[in-house]
């Protein structure tokens, strides 16, 4: 039978509504928490740009404010910055800002300059001789002066404490400072000039230089005031803005050079003593280079970039106007470095969501048990009723309400039908059941055995009994006869006082009907037999069978209204086989055949054979046996009586009337209490003195029943 499994049903439909929804679950949170990585890489990209801008700015305001002071301060000293006790204030701010590389004063009336350098760690040349700095050496104070006539570069170095340590004097002078670009950008106006990034005279260094011209209250310039500072700084500020693992933060000036990088040996490269400074296009990183190469071709600020398998998020910003400057702010970020977690995130959800699936899958199916194991002893149950199987009552252990319901109603089911099966043919039961349709009027015709019994002098014998003893009785007797019919495939049509109707081959096919029939009336004989031993210990009278048995084609199926019917077998055959069970009388025999019976079961029984018989109320001859056993009986008084009576008989059949007589005469001196060889010497007698006529056929006529 086709069809889904309950369990597997549950479990299919179980995942049909968990899968889709884990899948759509972590989809929504997939896609959720990918826009919130955006979100959050975008974020930071800004805060780092925002760092970036506040580094510069916490890096150039004080500077700024420094070149400013400074200015003022040149104002008001002039020529009295010559002095070395005008240094100190110019020390102590390059010692309190540490991106300082160095403060200056350029002169306007002869190029002199005073300089304060704080000497760079790695710094391997300096000075007029380019000799490697003192090693105790901090810091710088260059003045280029001629006021005594020659004009000399001189270097004092100073130690942290402010001692000197040596002095350096060069008289062929090759700096002038009113040529520099840092002079020459400031002495034009009394705005803040910044230099943009160029290579230091001092140390060969990218630095820039904010600086401001000093002049008079009439506006004579006195000079120029300088601050300068490193480009290690800046890179120091970038390699501190980290946004992800894998994330660059860098900056690009008006020029398209690259002048912040968190590795400033990258982007600053020294060849054959000269510094340069890299271009962003050409720049060996290819994430800075692809993406300055994007917005110089005109894209947008904030973009993706794909570099192999790796994605990129770009965000590129101008820095404030108030820098005084064009610089462009880069900020980089693996896309990995946000995403990845989501990923890794979704797919231990995904993870966890299977586990969870599997452990639930595996409760689905166990707790699927508890419900399909009761169903399937319903369905087994109900098997067993098909089958009518009725004997045992439904034991069914469940906790669920509705199916202990179904079982207590299967139950009912079963004990009604049990009932039902006392009053109606279990086999015809059984076959309604297995049919599934209703049941209607109507009947087929079909080859049948018929078997009538009936118990002889049952009237007489229960004279003197009570009613209810004789139903009793009688119970007693139908119980031990029906189970040796059912026992044999026959199906019992109904009870008509103390007589039974049974059926073989109806309703249920049986290709040996004519054996089983035969089988079934021997163990009748048996049985009762069986009974009357019982009835004999309780000082009973016993019971006598007689059966009589035909087979034939009759019409089985259902008689009656609709409302009220019966399943039986009609046709002349259900009463030739009722005649013959009535003709035992007249034999006094028990156990009576026709000649269609013997004939189908010829070679399995042994039978005495009666000749040709018209009963009562017909006009046909019809053969008699009495069946005595099985084929296989090895009695010898039964083999005896066989042959004794074989011989008797066959003179009767030839006619042989007197040999006859002598046969059943010697026949009865051995069984003095058989009925048929009494019925049959005085047919012979009476034919010894008035034979038959010459076209007698040896048929007994029965005129009563």
């Amino acid at each position: 039978m086709g069809g889904i499994q309950l369990r597997m049903g549950i479990f299919s439909l179980f995942l049909a509504i968990m899968l889709p929804l884990i899948g759509a679950m972590t989809g929504i949170l997939y896609r959720q928490n990918m826009k919130l990585a955006e979100d959050t890489a975008v974020e930071a990209m800004d805060k780092a740009t925002e760092g970036v801008v506040a580094g510069v700015q916490g890096m150039l305001e004080p500077i700024t404010r420094t070149v400013e002071l400074s200015t003022t301060f040149g104002k008001a000293q002039r020529e009295s910055l010559r002095r070395p006790e005008a240094w100190a204030p110019l020390l102590a701010t390059l010692r309190q800002q540490k991106s300082l590389y160095s403060l200056y004063y350029g002169f306007a009336r002869e190029g002199e300059f005073l300089q304060m350098i704080r000497l760079p760690p790695d710094l391997k040349a300096f000075g007029p001789r380019k000799a490697k700095p003192p090693e105790s050496a901090r810091y710088v104070v260059r003045t280029i002066d001629g006021s005594s006539g020659q004009t000399t570069d001189s270097f004092v170095y100073f130690g942290e404490s402010g001692d000197i340590v040596k002095v350096e004097r060069n008289l062929a002078l090759d700096y002038d400072p009113r040529q520099r670009p840092w002079y020459q950008s400031a002495q034009g106006n009394d705005e803040l000039a910044n230099s943009g990034v160029y290579v230091f005279s001092g140390t060969g260094k990218p630095g820039l230089t904010l600086s401001q011209r000093v002049t008079t209250d009439d506006k004579e310039l006195i000079g120029v005031f300088g601050a300068d500072i490193s480009m290690t700084a800046l890179a120091d500020l970038l390699g501190h803005q980290k946004v992800g693992a894998h994330s660059v933060v860098f900056i690009v000036d008006d020029s398209g050079r690259l002048i912040g990088y968190p590795d400033s040996s990258r982007n600053f490269t020294e060849e054959n003593g000269t510094w340069n400074i890299a271009s962003a296009k050409d720049f060996s990183d290819p994430v800075v280079a692809g993406a300055v190469r994007h917005f110089a071709d005109g894209g947008d600020k904030r973009f993706d970039l794909t570099i192999g398998d790796t994605k990129y998020l770009i965000s590129l910003s101008s820095l404030p106007p108030s820098f005084n400057t064009h610089w462009l702010i880069g900020v980089a970020v693996d896309e990995e470095d946000f995403a990845g977690p989501i990923r890794r995130a979704s797919l231990r959800i995904l993870l966890i969501g299977a586990v969870i699936v599997f452990l639930a899958g595996i409760g689905v199916v166990v707790g699927s048990r508890l419900l399909t194991r009761p169903i399937s002893k319903i369905i087994a149950e109900t098997n067993l009723i098909r089958e009518l199987s009725l004997d045992e009552p439904v034991r069914i252990d469940t906790s669920v309400r509705e199916l202990n319901q179904l079982a207590i109603a299967l139950d009912s089911m079963k004990s009604a039908l049990r009932s039902f099966g006392v009053y109606v043919p279990k086999e015809l039961v059984r076959q309604i059941v297995a049919s599934g349709s209703d049941t209607t009027l109507g009947g087929v015709r079909q080859p049948t055995t018929i078997l009538f019994s009936d118990l002889a002098g049952f009237t007489k014998a229960s004279e003197g009994l009570a009613p209810e003893e004789v139903l009793a009785r009688l119970s007693d007797y139908f119980d031990v006869m029906a189970e040796a019919i059912h026992d044999h495939h026959g199906t019992i049509d109904k009870y008509i006082g103390d007589a039974i109707m049974a059926l073989w081959n109806a309703p249920s096919a049986d290709p040996d009907h004519q054996i089983h029939a035969c089988d079934a009336m021997l163990a009748c004989s048996k049985a009762g037999k069986a009974l009357n031993v019982d009835f004999a210990k309780r000082g009973l009278p016993p019971f006598t069978t007689r059966l009589g048995l035909h087979t034939g084609t009759v019409v089985v199926g259902n008689v009656g209204s609709r409302k009220r019917m019966q399943y039986t077998a009609l046709g002349s055959a259900v009463n030739l086989a009722s005649r013959v069970e009535g003709i035992n009388k007249k034999f006094g025999t028990e156990l009576l055949v026709t000649g269609a019976v013997e004939e189908a079961v010829r070679g399995r029984f042994l039978f005495r054979p009666f000749g040709p018989v018209i009963a009562s109320g017909t006009s046909i001859p019809i053969p008699l046996f009495e069946l005595l056993g099985r084929a296989e009986l090895d009695d010898p008084l039964v083999l005896a009586r066989v042959e004794a009576w074989q011989t008797a008989f066959d003179a009767y059949r030839a006619g042989r009337w007197t040999e006859a007589v002598e046969g059943f005469q010697c026949f009865l001196g051995q069984w003095p209490d058989d009925g048929a060889a009494e019925l049959f010497l005085a047919q012979c007698q009476s034919f010894v003195v008035a034979p038959p006529p010459e076209d007698f056929d040896g048929a007994l006529h029965f005129d009563s029943k």
